[in-house]
């Protein structure tokens, strides 16, 4: 993770994929729609392999994990491509960001005093009973979290359907190529 709000970075090679446009120049323009086309599949596919695996408590997090459209080129010749996935700015009822507790819903916690006011929703949405946010409270102080590592596993659940998204750009490129010559 580069920052608080990042969870997911995918990084993929696109060196090999450079080196054809290179050697092919009139193909960059196809190359490049073929690269974003890759990309966006890449993260919209791990969008939807991440929203089941988040915890629900009215939904807000689940529906605000986004993929941002597109991605930023790194490294000279365009050798590596750079993907966010993470959580959008929604307010929960605290009016806390998801993208600031995605973080915490990944990863978990370490004890700490949370806050009374979401535990309460929490408790009586669970159990129909506000006080039980004490008892809540009190497990977290001493416990913390546990991370829900919805995005590892999800990451983990797409990475070979990730891998051959990317292996196919090449060829798709070339096809498409081949019809405008």
């Amino acid at each position: 993770m580069s920052d608080e709000n990042t969870v997911i970075e995918v990084h993929i090679d696109a060196s090999e994929i450079t080196k054809l446009i290179n050697a092919i120049p009139e193909m960059d323009n196809i190359m490049y729609s073929e690269m974003r086309a890759a990309m966006d599949e890449s993260g919209e596919m791990l969008s939807l392999a991440i929203a089941p695996l988040t915890p629900v408590n009215y939904g807000l997090l689940r529906s605000a994990i986004q993929w941002p459209k597109g991605y930023e080129a790194t490294g000279l010749d365009v050798d590596t491509l750079r993907g966010v996935i993470g959580a959008g700015e929604l307010q929960s009822e605290s009016g806390t960001a998801t993208s600031v507790y995605v973080k915490y819903v990944e990863e978990g916690t370490s004890p700490h005093w949370a806050p009374i006011a979401p535990l309460k929703l929490y408790a009586i949405r669970k159990f129909g009973d506000e006080k039980a946010a004490y008892g809540i409270r009190a497990k977290i102080a001493k416990s913390g979290t546990k991370g829900a590592h919805m995005f590892a596993e999800g990451w983990e659940a797409s990475k070979s359907k990730i891998e051959k998204i990317w292996q196919g750009v090449p060829q798709k490129a070339i096809d498409k190529f081949e019809r405008f010559v």
